[in-house]
Order: C-alpha cells, then sequence, then structure tokens
C-alpha cells in the first residue's frame, strides 16, 4: 500500500501545485476532474457516510488536543503527508510527533469540496479550516487532498497533502 499511496500523493502533489497556482477564486473546474469514469452512487454514499463520520472524530480530536485519536483513528499505519516544504511525514511514528503539536494550535472544520470514489481508492479536496485556539491569531485554511483506501471494507486515509488556501465551491 505504501507505494500505492506514495505514487499518487506524489501525482496528487502536481495537481495541487497546479490549482495553488491558480487565482484564490478559481476552484477545480473540470478538466482537473472530466477524464475520470464517473463514480458509483452506492461506493461514494458508504464513502461519505464513513468519510464524514472520520472528518468528524478528527475535528473533536482537535477540539480535544487528542492526537492519539487523529493518528490511530484517521490514518493508516503507513500514511503519508507532506505540505507546502516537501518534507514527507510518513507513517504512524512520524505522524504523532507532528500531530502531537499541531492538535495544540486550533480548532478545525473539514468541508469537502470534490471527490472521486472507486471500490477501494478515493481521493477528496477539502478546505481543512483552522480556527487558533490563541484569540490573537487570526485563521486560516489550507487547500487539502485526501487519498483513502479501503482496508478490511473500512475507508481509511493513507495519506494527504496540503497548502495554504481554499477551494471555492462551484454551484
Amino acid at each position: 500500500m505504501k507505494r500505492e499511496i506514495a505514487t499518487a500523493l506524489a501525482a496528487a502533489g502536481l495537481a495541487l501545485t497546479a490549482l495553488a497556482a491558480a487565482p484564490a477564486q478559481a476552484a477545480p473546474q473540470t478538466r482537473v476532474f472530466g477524464a475520470l469514469p464517473p463514480s458509483d452512487p452506492a461506493d461514494v454514499a458508504e464513502f461519505r457516510q464513513q468519510a464524514d463520520a472520520l472528518y468528524r472524530m478528527k475535528e473533536k480530536a482537535f477540539a480535544a488536543s487528542d492526537a492519539a485519536s487523529v493518528v490511530n483513528g484517521f490514518y493508516a499505519k503507513d500514511a503519508v503527508s507532506f505540505g507546502p516544504d516537501g518534507k514527507p511525514v510518513i507513517g504512524r511514528a512520524e505522524f504523532m510527533e507532528e500531530y502531537e503539536r499541531v492538535v495544540k494550535i486550533g480548532f478545525v472544520k473539514i468541508e469537502p469540496v470534490a471527490h472521486h470514489v472507486g471500490k477501494d481508492a478515493a481521493w477528496e479536496w477539502a478546505n481543512f479550516h483552522v480556527t487558533p485556539k490563541n484569540p490573537q491569531e487570526k485563521p486560516f485554511t489550507f487547500a487539502m487532498l485526501f487519498l483513502w483506501a479501503k482496508e478490511n471494507g473500512q475507508w481509511v486515509c493513507g495519506g494527504d497533502t496540503y497548502a495554504v488556501g481554499q477551494f471555492v465551491k462551484q454551484p
């Protein structure tokens, strides 16, 4: 699974870089998503139910500064993440180091924007809104790409990539 996630993250990073370079008001257009076959509605419904539950769990864990719930309940054991600095975070030990720090920073709200769902793999663009716990700091948003895979019939996040920015949902 690690090789598939790494390959998908590399491709996603290129797509995210192209989208991040677009004007702030630009949202993902059909040219980005149009080449993919349509998702099966039953697969989307199952994915949406499980992914939304995991997003709510992650939001609650941030509110409680609970890194362990995020790392062990949201991500696959060999998940990969990277941001604008390009430094990958790989596996639960590295995720724990990262999340022990970041869950203390703010409250989060995850807003799905666009997805593609297959039988055993999916990806989803999302706005990751952060409201700092320090009231002196301003809120900010990451444009994120979550990569998902099924493990034992359950969706789990295999990794993500992010940049400061925000997608505008199309009507």
